[in-house]
């Protein structure tokens, strides 16, 4: 059995790949209490005297509630966890990240892998996730998983617009707001982590892989597919698009992911999307945004 050391295994992708495959592997989780990432003295003291095959690298540090991300932090956390892996002999560092490492403020339209460095993002989100990215480079045991958006359960609907609309149908009697329509990638938090196991499992090869779904959505899907579900369940939603203007896209292309696994089969949006609604329907407090830590 493999020991993989993962970070951030409290947050969402963390928690679905615990429950997945925590009897597959032997897996190393230690909370933010515990270990805290932005030093280097406890990450060197955890990492001493155990051997991990694989480390996943979910963490990610943010400010309360307000969705502001300390980036510097986050910065410091992939590297420290990159150093002491590198010197403790691991042989694979698998880094979860998203297509923040790309300008978001230029369309992003069937986005390629070598895309990536085109042009520097500005905000320092985007920023730090481009450095981190940067820095995988350096070294010849990571591998950059880019997630574009996941959805899934455990996921704070007040942190995903996916995850909003899906609730809407969930608590009835609301509407569903959309600024702009949007065409975007997603993929199903069931098949994130399948990825991921994939990754542990197979040696196919290092670098930056584009991960999402082969088929996009937009946001007017999400809402009218939570809206006929709502409405077998006797409650009613109202969609309200903002703007006939749609919003930029924001696409892969995943054509190296599915050369490497060429298996795959993603779950259809509406499955999914009907699944992350039955989960909710059986825990409606996760319908509602997480409340700010104090």
């Amino acid at each position: 059995m493999l020991n993989v050391l993962l970070t951030g295994g409290s947050g969402f992708i963390g928690k679905n790949f615990i429950e997945k495959y925590g009897s597959k592997y032997n897996i190393f989780a230690p909370s933010s209490d515990e270990v805290d990432l932005t030093k280097i003295r406890e990450v060197s003291e955890y990492f001493e005297g155990k051997r991990f095959d694989v480390v996943v690298h979910a963490a990610g540090k943010s400010d309360g509630y307000t969705g502001s991300v300390v980036e510097a932090d986050n910065l410091i956390m992939f590297k420290n966890v990159q150093y002491e892996s590198i010197l403790h002999g691991v042989k694979k560092l698998l880094v979860i990240g998203d297509a923040a490492d790309f300008d978001r403020k230029r369309p992003l339209e069937n986005i390629r892998e070598e895309n990536f460095g085109e042009s520097i993002p500005q905000e320092g989100y985007g920023l730090g996730r481009y450095l981190i990215t940067m820095l995988a480079r350096k070294d010849k045991i990571s591998t950059v998983l880019r997630f574009f958006t996941v959805y899934g359960k455990y996921c704070d609907v007040g942190a995903s617009k996916t995850m909003e609309l899906i609730a809407r149908g969930v608590t009835g009697k609301k509407t569903a707001v959309i600024e702009k329509d949007r065409e975007y990638s997603a993929i199903y938090a069931d098949d994130a982590i399948k990825v991921i196991a994939a990754f542990i499992d197979n040696d196919f090869g290092k670098g930056e892989y584009n991960v999402a779904s082969d088929i996009s959505l937009t946001f007017s899907d999400v809402a009218r597919t939570a809206k006929r579900l709502a409405k077998k369940e006797l409650r009613q939603v109202d969609i309200v698009v903002q703007s006939d203007k749609p919003d930029v896209c924001y696409t892969a292309n995943v054509e190296k992911l599915k050369a490497v696994m060429p298996k795959l089969k993603f779950t259809a949006h509406s499955t999914a999307i009907k699944q992350v609604f039955e989960h909710l329907m059986k825990h409606k407090s996760q319908a509602k945004p997480k409340k700010a830590e104090k």
